[in-house]
Order: structure tokens, then C-alpha cells, then sequence
């Protein structure tokens, strides 16, 4: 080569022309560009033109030549030919067979260019280029034109995505696309396909400081994702729906040779009652109660805590044990509430509904005028309700001297004051927090209510199934049958009930003092009850662990012998702790999503009557590091507020509400200003 040559140049980008300078050691010095020189091997140098230019223009100037027909060239006809005789070619053979004459320097180069950058047909083997089979030709053009219907998908989606409309029909690409930036909606960057999603979002515009969260807002706007999607339920792969084994195992359930059962006790002389809230389909525990007469007039009473017998109704390892042990309890959502078992179980065959007979667990227990329990006993039974009450009814029932049920449900709540009290003797430990109601009607409706912790027959309920849970794990500890006991130390509270009144603040400083509950198959003290021992087995049909309780005593009860050994037990009991505790999460999260988009709709309603939107507010920390704790007065909801570093743990302040991010379901609280 001498200085000037124009060559072909191999570079990382691909075959270029360049401009011979000079060699030495075996590397060539090359103009590559005006002002440009590259120093690389001689043996980067491909083709020798057999041109020459005093000038970098020239180079320029031949390049454009050069890509121009490379452009153009089209060697489908010429590969037809010769594919199958498989010889080795020149470049000047491939020129011959294309043009039909000799080809010019500016071809030649032109053939070249196309044969190593962009050609499909033909392959490099050194000097000469050898013909691809038809079958390697025919994938790699397959596999071209699904690359191009991609692109095109892409930007048929992208504009789309521009648009707020999608196509009529989506093409398969466009599909497991929607799939993916729905994967990343719900995963984030833990999502495997991520990237690919977040590379597409980039492309399409939907990117910032949150692009998980504009990948969302995009979804709802497309109509692909409601605005009130519950992520969670898919994040978690919770469906509503039961497999169709399932649901024709709950068609052939049958209780009648249960309730026939002669070993079975029966009770259906007794008036039961069971109280609930006032929309709940699955009971599964009712009361009775008989007032007796003994010894100089003293009186005493048989207080009876009935179980629906579900352990026995469905059977270990059928298809609906199974499902009910993967579900492991049932989920209460504002707007659904998603059953552990079908219906047909849970609020029909298995629920303790009135008038009809059911196979129970009934603890009976005779407790004396101050509630100490004098003798019980647990016993396989038959009973019939005659009521359902609401809460609200049986409050009014307890206070109605003229109803028929008042002497029974009155003295069950006097009863009940004493249970608690004997176990606060004991150390436990009573919290009375409201509980927040949310719902949601199929409109999207939301209501909200307090329900008071305290009100008497929702504390009369909680005495009783304590009760009975603990009577339960004294069983099953005195006939050592393995159990999920729970246990928890008791915790030295008393400097905060010397320093602080009854309220939010001591409530909230000894609830942070409770070491959470072990579960293990050896009973141990529940210090934060003020119980010997612990287990619970009183809502069988919403929860796993129970059912597996009374499956266990139902079973031993019949035959003497244990059902679920230990490895059995902890086996199904640390799983129901992970998971129930998940989804208890899960509930207290959209409890607080509704909650917080109805309370952002009385907040607009009020700026928009030229008002703020102010409510009161109990400080509990208001560290110097961080926003405020603080409870909120007229609802039982816990939130942060950014207040002044003067307000203190105990003070009540007023709140501003300057808007709410559902996203992340906070709300924005300062202190409030008084208006002018």
C-alpha cells in the first residue's frame, strides 16, 4: 500500500473506507476522517480499491458512491443460483454474477460494504464468500421479520400509550408487553422482566422519579387497571375464586350423619344464639346459657360456648382441606371478603345458622356469681341456633328487660365483666381501641363507622371465645395432644400507669412494651391475657389453625387418640403465623387506602366551601428527626403529621389535611392555622 490508497478498513463500528497514511511494525496509520486518524493491525485492512486521493474530500466523496450502491444491491437471485453447489466465491465472481460485466472500483467496494455489514446470504471466509443453506437463510429471515413486526408493534403501542387509546386487537408482542409493565406495576425492580418493561415505559415517554407508579396511572388511563386496582391480591396471588374440584366437593358435603351421630351430645333443647356483625355469612360460634339454682339459693350459671364442628365436616386431605390449607384464613376487604372455604361450606353447611341443626364443639362451662368456672367440660354435639344478632341487637337486647333473651344475654355480660377482670388480676393486659369500619358498596360507594371495642356485647363475645380458647388449650394440654399454643411474657407497664392517665398515650406506650406472642405445641403463659395457656379454635371456618385445633379435640374426643402430631402441628402453625400476619397486612392496607380516599373526598368538599379541612389529634412521639405520631380523635386511624418541635407526647392539636397520596396511602396533616 502506498501513502493515499483508499481501503477498507475493518473498525468496531464496521466496514468503513479510509485513507492509507503509512505502516510500521504491522500497524497501519489511517485517515479515517478529516482530522481523524486511527493507528490499527495491517491485518484490520480488508480490500485495497485500487483508487488513490490526495485528499480525505475524495474518501468522503467515494463513501457516498460506495453506500449508495450498497444500498441497492439485492443478491437473492445470485445466491438462488449458486446456494447449492455450496463453492467459494471472490468478490469479483459475486460482482460478475450480480452485474453481468466487469464491476467498477465504486461497485466492487459498494458489493463488499453490503456483503460484510448488512448481507444475510453469504458469509466471510477469508478471501472468498461461501453461500448459506436455504434453511439457515429461511430462519434468519424469519427471525428478520419478527424483529420489524416488533418494531412495528412497539411504536403501534407507543403511540397508543401517547394516545390514551389502544388498538381494536392486540398483536401477541403488544399483549405480553401490557403483561410486562403489568408484572412491574405490581413487582417493581424485582420484577425479572423490569428492565424490558422500564425500557419500553422510557420509549413511550411514561419515565420520572416513579415510574412504577406512572406505569400505574398509565394502566387505569388505558383502562387496563381500575383506579382502585387492589395490587395486593395479585402481588400475592390471592384469588377469590376456588378450583373447580373444590366447588364440587362443597356441593357433596353432607352433615346429616354428624347430626345423627347417637355419641354426639345433645343440645338442641337449648336456646343458642350467636352474634355477629350484621353483613357476616360465616358463624361459626354460638352461646347458650342456663341459670341454676344450688345451695341456699346461691346462683350459678351453665354458660355453654358452641363451635361448629367443621373439622369433622371436612375431611384431612380432601380437595377442600387442601385449598382451605393454602388459603390458611379468610380475607375481610372493604369491598369483598374473600372465604378460606366455598360458601356453600362457610355460610351454608358449616355456619351455625338459625333453625337448622349443626354438629358442634360446645365447651360447657358452670361459673358461679363472680364468674369462677366450678366445673366444664368439652363434649362432640348437635345444636340449633334460634338467633342471629347483630351487634347492635344484642346491645339493645341487654338493655330491653321485655325482650326474651335479656335475663340470658344480661347475665352473660355481667359474667363477662367478671372473666375480665379476674384476668386483668392477672396481669392482662386490656387495650379498648375502636375498631375502624370500612365499606365499600358494588357502586364504589364507601361508608365509614367507629365501632366501639367496648360496647357490651362485642366485650361479652371477646370474654367468651377467651374463655373458651383457654379451656381448649387446657384440654389439650392435660390430655398432651399437640396444639399451636400461644405464649407471651407479661410486660412491667406499671411506671406508665403511674405516669399516664387512661387513653391514647398509655395505650400506645404499653402496646409498644408487648414482646409479640411465640407459638409452639408446649402451652406456656400468655402474660398479655392474663392466661395459664392459650390456643385458638374458635373460628374454624375463617381460619386454618383453628379447624385443626377442633379437628384434633374431634377427633380425640371420639376415639382417645391423636390426630396432628408435633412435626404435623408446627408445620401448619408457623405457616399460618407468616401468612395470616401477611394478610392481616393486606386487610389493614386497604382499610386504609378506602379510608384515606374518603376522607380526601370530605377534605375537597370542604376547600371547596372556602373551609379547611381540620381534625383533632392526639400527639404520641414527636421525635426531632421525623414527622409526628399521632391519633386521630374522631376515627380510630393512626397517621404522621409534621407539627412543631414544642408539641409534646399527650397534646391534642388540630390537623390541616392538605391532601392525601393513595399511592402510598399517607396522608399530608400540619397544624392547623386559624383562619381569618
Amino acid at each position: 500500500m502506498q501513502q493515499g490508497d483508499i481501503i477498507v478498513v475493518r473498525l468496531d463500528a464496521g466496514p468503513r473506507l479510509g485513507r492509507f497514511v503509512e505502516a510500521k511494525s504491522n500497524r497501519a496509520r489511517i485517515s479515517i476522517g478529516r482530522n481523524r486518524e486511527a493507528r490499527l493491525p495491517v491485518s484490520r485492512v480488508i480490500h485495497e480499491t485500487g483508487l488513490t486521493a490526495e485528499r480525505y474530500e475524495t474518501v468522503e466523496e467515494l463513501s457516498r458512491q460506495v453506500n449508495a450502491v450498497a444500498e441497492e444491491i439485492d443478491l437473492e437471485e445470485v445466491w438462488d443460483v449458486v446456494c447449492d453447489d455450496g463453492d467459494a466465491l471472490t468478490l469479483t465472481d459475486i460482482a460478475e454474477l450480480y452485474w453481468g460485466v466487469e464491476p467498477t472500483p465504486q461497485q466492487s467496494v459498494g458489493l463488499l460494504i453490503h456483503l460484510l455489514d448488512s448481507d444475510l446470504r453469504f458469509i466471510r471466509d477469508g478471501s472468498h464468500f461461501l453461500p448459506r443453506d436455504r434453511e439457515t437463510v429461511a430462519q434468519t429471515l424469519e427471525r428478520i421479520q419478527r424483529q420489524a413486526q416488533r418494531a412495528a408493534d412497539s411504536e403501534a403501542l407507543i403511540g397508543a400509550f401517547k394516545s390514551g387509546e389502544l388498538p381494536a386487537e392486540l398483536t401477541q408482542y403488544q399483549s405480553d408487553m401490557l403483561d410486562q409493565i403489568r408484572g412491574f406495576v405490581l413487582h417493581g425492580d424485582e420484577y425479572n422482566r423490569a428492565g424490558s418493561a422500564k425500557g419500553f415505559l422510557d420509549d413511550a415517554g411514561v419515565s420520572g422519579r416513579d415510574t412504577q407508579r406512572l406505569a400505574f396511572e398509565t394502566l387505569v388511563s388505558l383502562g387496563l387497571m381500575s383506579e382502585d386496582e387492589h395490587l395486593a391480591l395479585e402481588r400475592e396471588d390471592i384469588s377469590p375464586a376456588f378450583p373447580d374440584d373444590v366447588l364440587v366437593e362443597a356441593e357433596t358435603v353432607n352433615a346429616a350423619h354428624l347430626i345423627s351421630d347417637s355419641d354426639r351430645l345433645d343440645l338442641t333443647n337449648l336456646t343458642v344464639f350467636s352474634i355477629d356483625d350484621r353483613d357476616t355469612k360465616d358463624r361459626d360460634d354460638a352461646l347458650s346459657i342456663e341459670a341454676l339454682v344450688g345451695p341456699e339459693d346461691s346462683c350459678s350459671y351453665r354458660v355453654g360456648i358452641h363451635i361448629t364442628d367443621a373439622g369433622a365436616l371436612i375431611p384431612r386431605g380432601s380437595a377442600l382441606d387442601v385449598e382451605a390449607d393454602r388459603r390458611m384464613s379468610s380475607l375481610y376487604l372493604p369491598e369483598q371478603t374473600i372465604s378460606m372455604l366455598p360458601h356453600r361450606i362457610s355460610s351454608d353447611r358449616g355456619s351455625i345458622n338459625p333453625r337448622e341443626p349443626r354438629a358442634a364443639i360446645s365447651l360447657i362451662a358452670e361459673l358461679n356469681e363472680k364468674a369462677e368456672v366450678t366445673d366444664w367440660k368439652v363434649a362432640r354435639s348437635v345444636i340449633q341456633s334460634s338467633y342471629a344478632l347483630s351487634y347492635p341487637e344484642a346491645n339493645g337486647i341487654i338493655s330491653d328487660s321485655g325482650h326474651p333473651l335479656h335475663s340470658g344475654l344480661a347475665a352473660l355480660y355481667e359474667l363477662s365483666k367478671h372473666l375480665r377482670g379476674q384476668r386483668e388480676a392477672k396481669g392482662a393486659l386490656n387495650f379498648d381501641r375502636d375498631e375502624l369500619s370500612v365499606k365499600v358498596d358494588s357502586s364504589g360507594e364507601i361508608s365509614v363507622t367507629v365501632i366501639p371495642r367496648d360496647a357490651p356485647s362485642r366485650s361479652l363475645v371477646q370474654e367468651y371465645m377467651v374463655l373458651c380458647n383457654s379451656l381448649l388449650a387446657q384440654y389439650c394440654s392435660e390430655a398432651e395432644l399437640p396444639a399451636p399454643f400461644r405464649s407471651q411474657d407479661t410486660p412491667d407497664v406499671s411506671d406508665i400507669e403511674a405516669q399516664f392517665p387512661p387513653g391514647h398515650l398509655r395505650s400506645y406506650l404499653m402496646l409498644r412494651r408487648l414482646k409479640p406472642a411465640i407459638v409452639a405445641t408446649k402451652p406456656g403463659a400468655h402474660g398479655g391475657l392474663g392466661l395459664r395457656a392459650y390456643t385458638q379454635a374458635t373460628s374454624p371456618l375463617r381460619r386454618y389453625p383453628d379447624l385443626m385445633v377442633q379437628r384434633q379435640m374431634s377427633h380425640h374426643l371420639r376415639t382417645g387418640e391423636t390426630l396432628y402430631d408435633n412435626e404435623s402441628v408446627t408445620s401448619i402453625a408457623h405457616r399460618a403465623d407468616t401468612q395470616i400476619r401477611q394478610m392481616s397486612r393486606i386487610e389493614n392496607q386497604r382499610r386504609q387506602y378506602f379510608f384515606l380516599k374518603w376522607l380526601d373526598a370530605r377534605r375537597r368538599e370542604t376547600e371547596q366551601a372556602g373551609n379547611q379541612y381540620v381534625l383533632d389529634g392526639i400527639v404520641l412521639e414527636n421525635p426531632s428527626n421525623r414527622a409526628a405520631t399521632v391519633d386521630l380523635v374522631d376515627w380510630p386511624y393512626r397517621t404522621r403529621a409534621a407539627l412543631p418541635n414544642s408539641t409534646s407526647p399527650g397534646d391534642e392539636v388540630s390537623l390541616h389535611l392538605h391532601g392525601v397520596d393513595l399511592w402510598r396511602r399517607t396522608a399530608q396533616f400540619t397544624l392547623a392555622v386559624a383562619q381569618i
